[in-house]
């Protein structure tokens, strides 16, 4: 089992106590999973408290004994929430001033709790946005991560040719994908940040069923088992003539990438190539102008300019009124990291952010046509993490 280095975790740590300072917050109870492990290394139920000036404590309800020793910052068990105020106090969290909370992803009624019975002369402001704008810069060895799980998943896709038979199902298609992903070391869990937004390995579809609308915030569905999950691959059969989307996530050692490639059964529609052309040119525009210093709302505004302007907006992220409001996305320990490509998302671009590209189209009566990788910003531009060939693969 790999760990994440100490001096990885302790640099996160110092860094934060650094924005802390500088945004006058005086405490900082972290709880989320993806941002327990990203400054701890590990999962517990409980919360990282960190302060300006003060040692980080590990607050710990459970499990005690397997977290000790796996992080450089002394670890305080407790049984009852109600016990949180006074193993503060003793850790020295004396400081008054704001706390912080991941007011984003936190339920309201451990909000409540926490504000009306611990903090309750106390400011509490949102520490997320703090949070999310420290991890979508990421460090050598998180780079390393995702390298490592673009390799795998780039060793999958390459199985995809073999399965494509008329009469096999999304399902069969999946499961055989998933378990050469799960083979090579993806931990099956996706973890994403957005309330209600649930994700899995990712999305096979063929034909009419990619036209299927989600109903999270993402371009593409799928028709899945049942309404109790309509999303990814069904029980549909491959069928030729029709495209066929494999969109599937990587995650190693906490980390994701994503990727999608289109395929076909012995021909697609001239329509179909028709899109694919336009998503290989769109591909062309965010290459030449991904770079550091680069404004997201500009980028996004051209890549849809030249959609609107060869008259295919209607079909363009999803089906009309349904079209998601984004064009890439960030990508690290959630699916749904910083930066957003989007109108109005507010940070410029800086190296080593990493997100993934997915201009798709939705064509009536056809399906899906689109395309999905993950690239790193270096300071020279763009590359390319997901190295599977970009091509429509036609079996006979």
């Amino acid at each position: 089992m790999e760990s994440t280095p100490r001096s990885e975790t302790t640099r996160r740590v110092s860094l934060l106590q650094r924005l802390l300072a500088e945004e006058g917050l005086a405490l900082a109870l972290i709880r989320q999973a993806a941002d327990l492990f990203y400054y701890t290394g590990t999962l517990a139920d409980g919360f990282l408290a960190v302060a300006p000036d003060v040692t980080p404590q590990l607050l710990v309800r459970r499990p005690l004994a397997r977290v000790k020793g796996q992080v450089p910052w002394p670890v305080l068990g407790y049984r009852d929430l109600k016990e949180l105020p006074g193993l503060l106090r003793e850790a020295g969290f004396t400081a008054p001033g704001p706390v912080g909370l991941e007011l984003d992803v936190m339920p309201a009624a451990l909000y409540l709790q926490m504000k009306e019975r611990f903090f309750p002369s106390r400011p509490v402001l949102d520490l997320s946005p703090l949070i999310r704008r420290q991890r979508m810069i990421k460090s050598a060895y998180e780079i390393d991560q995702l390298k490592r799980a673009a390799a795998i998943l780039d060793e999958t896709f390459t199985e995809v040719p073999g399965l494509l038979k008329p009469g096999v199902t999304e399902l069969e298609l999946a499961a055989a994908l998933e378990n050469r992903l799960r083979l090579l070391g993806h931990q099956g869990l996706v973890r994403v940040r957005q309330w209600n937004l649930e994700q899995f390995y990712g999305h096979v579809m063929s034909g009419l069923s990619g036209l299927e609308g989600a109903y999270m915030d993402t371009p593409s569905g799928g028709l899945g088992f049942s309404p109790a999950f309509p999303q990814g691959a069904s029980f549909k059969k491959l069928a030729p003539g029709e495209p066929i989307s494999v969109d599937l996530v990587a995650c190693l050692n906490g980390y994701m990438v994503d990727m999608t490639r289109m395929y076909a059964i012995q021909s697609l529609p001239p329509k179909a190539w028709e899109a694919y052309r336009l998503v290989e040119e769109l591909y062309g525009i965010f290459e030449a102008q991904t770079r550091p210093g680069a404004e997201c709302g500009p980028l996004f505004h051209h890549l849809w300019d030249a959609v609107r302007t060869r008259g295919w907006q209607t079909w363009f992220m999803g089906q009309a009124p349904d079209q998601v409001k984004f064009l890439a996305h960030g990508v690290g320990l959630e699916l749904d990291e910083y930066p957003v490509l989007a109108a109005r998302f507010p940070y410029p671009l800086e190296a080593d952010m990493v997100m993934a590209f997915e201009p798709k189209f939705f064509l009536p009566d056809i399906g899906m046509i689109g395309q999905e990788d993950t690239c790193r910003l270096t300071p020279d531009g763009m590359v390319w993490l997901t190295q599977t060939p970009r091509e429509v693969v036609v079996v006979d």
